[in-house]
């Protein structure tokens, strides 16, 4: 494991190989104009890559570690259906 004040130390080709050999994509992407950012866990904090829409290619990383940095993601998570009470256990 690697905290995040040593990840941060490192160049941003070191970054990635961590985050693609240790992460755990999110699949959560959100979009502006001219960027695509996808969301990884990484140990006990977070890391976005940020892509070129146009290009599809990575332009860099950034990791944060508060839960705040979430914010832009929640509303991309689907909650339809998590509350639901299925009829079909042993108590109905």
């Amino acid at each position: 494991m690697i905290s995040f004040n040593e990840y941060q130390s490192l160049g941003q080709t070191r970054k990635a190989g961590i985050l693609f050999s240790h992460g755990v994509d999110m699949e959560l992407v959100r979009e502006t104009p001219r960027l695509k950012i996808e969301l990884f866990s990484l140990f006990d904090f977070y890391v976005e890559i940020f892509y070129d829409r146009f290009t599809d290619d990575p332009l860099f990383l950034q990791a944060f570690g508060h839960s705040e940095g979430l914010d832009p993601y929640l509303q991309l998570i689907n909650i339809d259906g998590a509350f639901e009470i299925k009829n079909d256990g042993p108590w109905t």
